[in-house]
């Protein structure tokens, strides 16, 4: 019994409507040099910042674990305290019975509250593992909802000449790989 080869597609162009096609970088001639730029992102916000305001922690392949970890349990630490509301002793026993009951109330549940805040932690590259490292000890955690996502990121080079030429100066972006754990309040 001879095996059969698999039936070739009769057109290539069949297969390819759907994807645009891959363009490559034009190559270097020998007297460029790329110079990589670091990242953009947003500035790190302040635990105590508005729930409107995104709070990403980026991190890289130094960035010490157990830091990260304290950080991410900072801003979760100011996430229930803003849920919760403030209390006044000021109205007697009854208005702090209340208080309380109207913020269990809100963030209890089924998580539709003031709660509903994300804290990000982002990676590239080599800090990739890092990030799932954190993710997965998120995860053991009985207290976190953790949500793992992957993306890519335009990181911007510019090629400069070398030796003193007198040529243009131009920038490209290339596309690197982005993984993002949002961690949330059960």
């Amino acid at each position: 019994m001879a095996k059969e080869a698999p039936p070739q597609p009769t057109s290539s162009k069949a297969t390819t409507d759907n994807k645009k096609p891959h363009t490559k970088l034009p190559l270097l001639t020998k007297n460029q040099k790329i110079s990589k730029r670091p990242l953009l992102h947003a500035p790190i916000a302040s635990p105590r910042t508005s729930s409107s305001t995104p709070k990403i922690i980026y991190v890289s392949a130094s960035s010490p674990f157990i830091s990260v970890v304290k950080r991410v349990r900072t801003y979760l630490d100011a996430i229930e305290a803003r849920a919760a509301g403030k209390l006044s002793l000021e109205g007697g026993d009854q208005r702090l019975l209340k208080g309380i009951e109207r913020g269990v109330n809100s963030t209890g549940g089924n998580g539709e509250g003031k709660r509903d805040e994300e804290v990000l932690i982002k990676g590239t590259g080599k800090a990739i593992e890092k990030v799932v490292r954190l993710a997965a000890w998120w995860g053991g955690q009985s207290d976190v909802r953790v949500v793992v996502r992957t993306g890519s990121v335009g990181a911007i080079d510019d090629v400069i000449q070398e030796e003193g030429e007198g040529g243009e100066e131009e920038s490209r972006v290339r596309r690197v790989s982005c993984l993002e754990v949002g961690i949330r309040l059960r």
